[in-house]
This record gives C-alpha cells, structure tokens and sequence, in this order.
C-alpha cells in the first residue's frame, strides 16, 4: 500500500465530496502520543421525513419537496485513517459550532491543513516553553501548525514532529 501522508489524506478525502470527515476518536497518552482518528463521510439512504405538520400548507410542503432530495451522510464505519504526533507542542479541540476563523491566517488544505501563518503559530512563545532563538532556529524543532477539521470538531496541533498517518482496519 502506498504511504500516506497529511497533505494526501486531504487530497484524498477533499477528491470524495465536500463534505468534513467525521471524528471517531482522540487519544493523548502518557507519553504525549496524540492519535486522532477520522473516518470519511459518506451519504446516507434517504430516510422518513420529519414531522412538519406544525408548518402551514405551503411552508410545510416546500419543506417536504427540499427534504426528499436530501441524504443524511455519517461516518464511513469501513474506511478509517490514524493521524499520529509522535511529540507535540501544544493541541487544542473545539466545537465546530464555536470555532472562529481568520481570513488572515494562511493554510493549505481543505479538511486537513498546514499553516505558514496563524494566530495560534503567533502565539506558541506566550503559551508554551517553545521558543525562536535569535538566530531563527527553534527549541525542540522547527513548528509547524496543522488543522483537522471534521463534522463537528476544529482541532488544531502545533507539532516540531510531521505526523504519521496510516489507513487502519477494524478487526
């Protein structure tokens, strides 16, 4: 099987739709081994359609009319892929709901991003005991922001480490 990496994993998932994938988990160890898991999202069969009675006639049938051209999508149960820090700065999870986004951030990625400029990367030295020599090097390594953003959560990792990333099977 081919090796995969960040940027192909987005490559990857943002080729099968422009839908987010789905978080299945996240696992910090003891020995700051940060593993998040994703799985791709995929459309659903269509369902029964919610109750709308309370609507009025034509409200009620206009919803009818967009709502069975519609398709739920959830997580493809068959298809998962392990995003792993083997050393990490710093991490943060948030509610898709309540992430905030800067238009002067630069990214590269759809779903799975790397940063040259973020309010976070800006930040490291304040947060953390990571810092920029005077010579331009950094202590552990030189960082790199990455972003994987999914159907309901923004996590955001400042790593001097490139993650691994690996298609896993269930068992």
């Amino acid at each position: 099987m081919e090796e995969l990496t960040f940027e192909g994993l987005d490559a990857m998932l943002a080729s099968e739709g422009n839908r987010a994938p789905f978080l299945v988990s996240l696992r910090d160890g003891p020995d700051n081994r940060l593993t998040v898991t994703v799985a791709p999202a995929v459309p659903g069969e269509v369902g029964e359609l919610p109750d709308i009675a309370a609507q009025d006639n034509e409200t009620g049938q206009t919803l009818r009319e967009i709502l069975s051209r519609c398709r739920p999508i959830g997580p493809d149960g068959e298809r998962l892929f392990e995003i792993s820090f083997e050393d990490y700065i710093l991490y943060e999870v948030r509610s898709d709901s309540y992430a905030a986004w800067d238009g002067t951030e630069v990214r590269r990625g759809r779903w799975l991003c790397t940063f040259e400029k973020s309010n976070l990367l800006d930040n490291v030295e304040k947060t953390t005991n990571a810092f920029r020599f005077s010579d331009g090097t950094f202590y552990p390594g030189p960082w790199k922001h990455y972003g994987i953003y999914t159907q309901n959560h923004a996590i955001d990792v400042i790593s001097h480490v490139p993650p691994a990333v690996r298609e896993i099977k269930e068992s």
